[in-house]
């Protein structure tokens, strides 16, 4: 009986090669301000064999999909290709638990928005956001591993 808590417990090591994926993206993104399609070709295969529940994760890439195309289509600059396929592959791995991410990132969001506001940078000037996307990721495996399985929440 052992034996079987253990892969239970070890079911969220899965996270760190996202983590890891996610800290070099994010310095990709501060240097070069742009995401390699390979890194997330890399992370939608690595969800392939890591999510549970397919449909659920199909359903959940495709409502983020979908939410970051059409403000990229009507506002110009809004936000950038690769971040629509960046986060688009993590919900996929992350299925309906891409929603924990949300409150973290508008938090870091709206600090770097006040922030801007108070240097005098006003409103439309572009950062990068897959620094935000990281420490968010962080926040959420943090959570997910030493506090508790977000998965009982469901």
């Amino acid at each position: 009986m052992q034996g079987l808590y253990f892969i239970e417990e070890v079911e969220e090591i899965k996270y760190i090669p996202v983590a890891v994926l996610l800290f070099y993206l994010s310095y990709l993104d501060l240097k070069k301000r742009e995401v390699p399609d390979f890194a997330v070709l890399t992370l939608f295969i690595y969800s392939l064999f890591t999510c549970k529940d397919f449909k659920e994760s199909f359903l959940m890439a495709v409502i983020v999909f979908m939410v970051l195309l059409i403000p990229s289509i009507i506002f110009e600059g809004s936000i950038g290709g690769g971040d629509i396929k960046l986060l688009t592959a993590l919900a996929f791995f992350m299925g309906k638990d891409f929603s924990v991410l949300a409150l973290p990132m508008f938090v870091l969001l709206a600090g770097t928005l006040i922030y801007g506001l108070i240097k005098g940078k006003g409103v439309k000037y572009s950062v990068p956001l897959v620094p935000y996307v990281f420490v968010s990721y962080l926040f959420y495996f943090s959570l997910e591993v030493f506090l508790w399985n977000l998965h009982f929440w469901y």
